[in-house]
């Protein structure tokens, strides 16, 4: 017997600096295309992303979307030169 599979939640998170992700919603995918696509303006409109997660409940696809987030900065070189060259010069000194 199998278990039904994990409904779909979109992780919406924009990125205030190169070296960081603040996830501003966790909510089920629209219903439609229509909606899909008034959506995915809003999004970009107010400059976040979205990933789509399979995950058992709405705290679950927040970490899975942290973590390829995090998985993503330390894997891409373009984008952790970014991040090391933004918190390189925003260090506060000592």
């Amino acid at each position: 017997m199998t278990s039904p599979p994990d409904p779909q939640w979109w992780v919406n998170y924009h990125e205030p600096t190169p070296a960081e992700m603040t996830i501003t919603a966790v909510e089920p995918p629209p219903s439609d295309d229509a909606a899909h696509d008034k959506r995915c303006a809003e999004l970009e409109a107010s400059g976040q992303l979205a990933y789509v997660i399979a995950a058992p409940d709405q705290d679950a696809a927040a970490e899975i979307a942290g973590r390829i987030w995090a998985e993503g900065l330390v894997t891409n070189p373009a984008r952790h030169a970014t991040a090391e060259a933004y918190l390189a010069a925003n260090q506060r000194p000592n």
